[in-house]
């Protein structure tokens, strides 16, 4: 794609200046850890200017096609770490001044936390490819030559990607996490989260409401706020103490929820922010460390919550600030 030649310092730094946020969007998308995909940023520049490229021609797409290698390849391992994670495990939450990488991106939908967390369900090459025709609407054309497959190939991994994806999640994560919750490893289910609006997410007084029940253990509200099949994902990663397996049903939820009020989030403040683009509930003590992370998953027929995510693994909350 280009000849050997070098790039001088300024070059570099105007090249890093315009599209580090592109690819770090990139990277996150791929690999769900906002420090692994500084890393493949970092990386990608550093290669740069060790062997140079200064008669690349569309700087743009070369330095997509580096960072969705790296990503891919990246993935491959870190899925063969998440065999042994303990418990769930979720994206790292971008929250705040985090997300301004991420802020450019047209499609807002695809920033959301429950977006992210489907995205797992995809095979590396289907998440590729389908991120880049979602979230920043590439041409196939374009697509194709930063994978470097063929055009129709890329069609259909994006089609098989929309079937895995493209039905309303309630019952979809409902029987995907069941099975979980068995200690089964099932292909991935033919349907799940992606059409935009579908309802995860219903504003900030849905989350007002939840914030307050929690807190003050509400339990008639909190009945009241989460739906029947309601289902709690906790990501404490062996760090801190939380739940190993999906818990499903809305008595289960509360009673776990109302655990997690009175032990380990007792006396901890909280404020709504912006997480991946949306908002959601941040935890915090002492000199604003952050401590966990809950966001919502609306039901959109029934605006009651329908799936939690707890983050609470320290390891993925270090790079938060309030």
């Amino acid at each position: 794609m280009a000849e050997a030649g070098w790039m001088d310092e300024r070059t570099i730094a105007a090249a890093y200046a315009e599209y580090r946020p592109l690819l770090f969007s990139i990277a996150y998308r791929m690999l769900g850890v906002a420090a692994d995909a500084e890393d493949i940023v970092q990386d990608v520049f550093s290669a740069i200017h060790s062997y140079g490229v200064s008669s690349v021609r569309e700087m743009k797409p070369y330095l997509c096609k580096m960072t969705m290698n790296r990503c891919l390849n990246e993935l491959k391992s870190a899925r063969k770490r998440r065999e042994t994670y303990v418990g769930p495990w979720l994206p790292e939450p971008l929250i705040g001044s985090a997300n301004e990488p991420l802020e450019a991106v047209e499609q807002k939908e695809t920033l959301s936390y429950a977006f992210q967390v489907m995205l797992d369900r995809l095979t590396p090459l289907e998440r590729a490819v389908f991120v880049l025709r979602t979230a920043y609407e590439l041409e196939y054309a374009e697509i194709a030559a930063i994978m470097e497959r063929a055009e129709a190939y890329c069609r259909k991994l994006v089609s098989n990607a929309r079937r895995k994806l493209e039905a309303k999640p309630e019952a979809q994560v409902k029987a995907q996490l069941i099975v979980q919750a068995k200690g089964a490893n099932p292909e991935p289910a033919s349907a799940g989260f992606y059409a935009a609006g579908s309802g995860e997410y219903i504003g900030r007084q849905g989350l007002e409401r939840f914030l307050e029940a929690f807190s003050q253990r509400d339990i008639p509200q909190l009945v009241a706020l989460l739906s029947e099949d309601a289902v709690l994902l906790t990501d404490g990663g062996g760090r801190v103490r939380a739940a190993l397996k999906p818990i499903i049903t809305r008595d289960r939820v509360i009673a776990l929820l109302d655990v997690i009020a009175s032990r380990s989030l007792f006396g901890v403040s909280a404020d709504i922010l912006q997480v991946n683009g949306q908002e959601a509930v941040v935890f915090y003590e002492g000199a604003q460390r952050v401590k966990a992370v809950i966001c919502l998953e609306w039901s959109p027929m029934l605006n009651t919550v329908q799936t939690i995510y707890h983050i609470c693994n320290p390891d993925k909350l270090l790079r938060v600030k309030m």
